[in-house]
């Protein structure tokens, strides 16, 4: 079982990786390959709702 919370909010700003996060990359519908099998679930589910591209 896997428990995931999911937020959202604005920001104005530039991200920047910190600490214990090495990287930072934007992905679309189109690189769901790349995330694991629950956050593929998340993708499909954003997609279908229209908050992802």
């Amino acid at each position: 079982m896997v428990r995931m919370t999911c937020y959202t909010a604005a920001y104005r700003g530039i991200l920047r990786p910190g600490n214990e996060i090495e990287e930072m990359v934007w992905l679309t519908h189109a690189d769901r390959h790349r995330v694991s099998p629950v956050d593929q679930l998340i993708f499909d589910h954003l997609r279908g709702t229209a908050l992802m591209r």
